[in-house]
């Protein structure tokens, strides 16, 4: 996992034929699944609260009604996951039957043979159809010509905002971060803050859009030369953009704000800017969900002097080596997986970040993603493009976990108000310095 680059991140995204969706969920293994081989089994699943798991659980007595097999689904919060499942995998206990290969804990993980491999299963089960999977989706689980997890999702952010209050305000969409700051005081209100920000797990996901865009980097050249640069002027330039935006144009609290509380505050109508992964600021454009669907339109994340660098991650789903009944663990993810369940997902929530050709090419997702004029289908392209530069080699290195926990230390540090940015990422850098040193990498100073 160390020589995987973001050269080859959904590589094979332009191009994809479209390929048919199947009308009925599941019908390529209706036959298999009508004998109910697993009858009577059951499945422990652990993926971290998203919206395809969501999905997921609404659809299990389909599939209990097709194998015969029970599920129960546990989905913390993202960074309780990536803690309770690294200890989990560690150990080899084979408490969970299927588990989420995290992005960033992707090289840890299946550098230390945590994860089975899915190879024999998949020349086993043609109607799985693995080459409908985008290449660049796959490249992350996979070690040479070992797979070891298929993907869920293909996460790239994106920027929603809120038409009305731009329009009434005269504005159009922020083309930099500098632009965004510029806009905050003329666009809040007592009932509508400015910008939704993000704390917790997402500081290390959202901020990177604003350190690669002020010419920063988290290090000189992964996996090769590993020394940390996040004390350069650049990191705290957008430590101070980020950290202002979220102390004075945020709602109150965002610093402790995971995923669902940060959508759902734009869903909501609390606040009118919001950059995060298109899984979740895809969620207010649901009608069925969101107070604000039909006032919000999508662009990408604002950019700044060095550039756009919007962020892009792959989650998938794995059969961890110490599971007990890998066949039965393999049924779920087939099924999960499958062209039917995912463009089900797609068409009857807002999910547009699929991971096969067949549906994010197909009419149906074209049709339905197209929210306030803005083809999401083409901006995902945009982005995923955009990161096959390069940029996004820095997230798989084994080490990335603890410096990105270290990372959001810093920059809530920042958000409130606890530290200067100057003096929060030169003691971040420091210690990112001392969690590389240990590890055996040799650091320029």
């Amino acid at each position: 996992m160390a020589k995987l680059t973001r050269r080859t991140f959904l590589r094979g995204v332009a191009g994809t034929a479209a390929l048919p969706v199947a009308s009925t969920l599941f019908t390529a293994a209706t036959s298999r699944a009508a004998t109910k081989p697993f009858a009577g089994k059951s499945l422990n699943v652990f993926m971290f609260d998203h919206p395809y798991p969501r999905a997921l659980k609404q659809l299990l007595p389909q599939f209990t009604d097709l194998t015969g097999i029970k599920v129960e689904i546990d989905t913390p919060s993202f960074i309780v996951y990536n803690q309770r499942a690294d200890l989990e995998l560690s150990t080899g206990s084979g408490a969970f039957d299927v588990m989420t290969m995290t992005f960033i804990f992707s090289g840890k993980w299946i550098g230390a043979g945590w994860a089975a491999k899915l190879n024999e299963f998949i020349a086993k089960d043609p109607a799985l159809d693995a080459a409908d999977f985008l290449a660049g989706a796959m490249a992350p689980m996979k070690v040479g010509n070992d797979i070891l997890a298929l993907p869920f999702v293909a996460e790239s952010t994106l920027m929603v905002y809120r038409t009305d209050v731009l329009k009434q305000a005269g504005l159009r969409p922020p083309e930099t971060f500098d632009d965004l700051l510029a806009i905050a005081p003329k666009i809040q209100t007592a009932d509508t803050k400015a910008y939704m920000g993000r704390g917790l797990g997402g500081v290390h996901w959202i901020w990177p859009n604003y350190l690669y865009a002020y010419g920063g980097r988290f290090f000189a050249d992964p996996p090769k030369d590993m020394t940390p640069l996040l004390a350069s002027p650049e990191a705290i330039k957008a430590a101070e953009v980020y950290g202002r935006l979220c102390r004075d144009y945020s709602v109150p609290g965002v610093a402790s704000y995971a995923e669902p509380q940060s959508s759902g505050g734009m869903m909501d109508g609390r606040t009118a800017i919001y950059v995060d992964a298109l899984a979740w600021v895809g969620l207010a454009g649901d009608p069925a969900k969101s107070k604000v669907h039909d006032k919000v339109a999508y662009t990408l994340p604002p950019g700044g002097p060095a550039g756009r660098f919007p962020q892009v991650a792959v989650h998938g789903m794995q059969i961890p080596a110490g599971a007990k009944q890998k066949e039965v663990s393999w049924e779920f993810i087939r099924w999960a997986l499958s062209k039917e369940v995912m463009s089900r997902i797609a068409e009857t929530t807002a999910y547009p970040a699929v991971t096969r050709a067949s549906v994010l090419d197909s009419p149906r997702y074209k049709q339905k993603y197209n929210w306030g004029g803005s083809d999401i289908g083409a901006l995902h392209g945009q982005v995923l493009k955009l990161a096959g530069s390069g940029y996004m080699a820095y997230r798989t290195v084994p080490e990335f976990p603890p410096i990105g926990d270290r990372v959001t230390i810093g920059v809530t540090e920042v958000m409130t108000g606890q530290k200067p940015a100057d003096q929060a990422m030169r003691d971040t850098n420091r210690d990112i310095e001392g969690i590389l040193t240990k590890a055996g990498h040799k650091i320029r100073r």
